[in-house]
């Protein structure tokens, strides 16, 4: 059909093609709404783990986010949980099905990300999901190599409470105490020379 026609059978039938527009945008308002689509639906899911929304957290699940879904850094709603220090929305994802063994950053687990960010307070909660202690990166470095390498005292106080294999090597040959020798840190290397008596 060429144009000159399209628009003469417009113009002849101009009412039904109105009426026919706004039945289309009626019908499908729902389906066009930011919030609500399919396309941004795990978008606004990892907004709102971000803003702490957790009653949106629980509607976007239950109309299908993707709870395991990585976004374009490579991070998961897990990860900004915890990037919030959100005890309460880590433990919420996590009952939902949140995968706490999955990895991010290109094989790194969320527990060495957590250390990486320097924080500490919810290693228990953490380790307690499921996580592995000994789960190595891609160079081969565990979360307690990465607290000692990172100075959080706090984390790797912590670590060294857990049943751990204090004989691990990153890829190079290192282990937590050639770590705790390069630290410039008295207080990591007095931690690390307790662990031959606590483990």
């Amino acid at each position: 059909m060429c144009l000159s026609k399209f628009k003469k059978m417009i113009k002849k039938h101009h009412n039904y093609f109105l009426f026919l527009i706004i039945l289309i945008s009626i019908v499908d308002k729902k389906a066009f709404s930011v919030d609500d689509s399919d396309i941004l639906i795990d978008r606004v899911f990892m907004t709102a783990v971000k803003k702490k929304k957790y009653q949106k957290v629980e509607e976007m699940i239950d109309k299908d986010a993707a709870i395991n879904y990585k976004d374009s850094d490579d991070l998961v709603a897990l990860a900004y949980a915890l990037a919030n220090n959100d005890k309460k929305m880590f433990k919420l994802l996590v009952s939902k099905g949140a995968n706490p063994k999955i990895k991010i950053l290109k094989d790194t687990s969320i527990l060495i990300y957590y250390i990486s960010i320097n924080k500490y307070s919810l290693i228990d909660s953490i380790i307690e999901s499921g996580v592995d202690v000994d789960f190595q990166d891609r160079v081969g470095m565990t979360a307690l190599m990465h607290a000692i390498e990172k100075e959080n005292v706090n984390a790797v106080s912590s670590l060294i409470e857990k049943k751990f294999n204090k004989a691990i090597t990153d890829f190079s040959g290192k282990t937590i105490f050639d770590y705790s020798n390069d630290s410039r840190s008295l207080v990591i290397k007095k931690l690390i020379q307790r662990v031959n008596t606590i483990n």
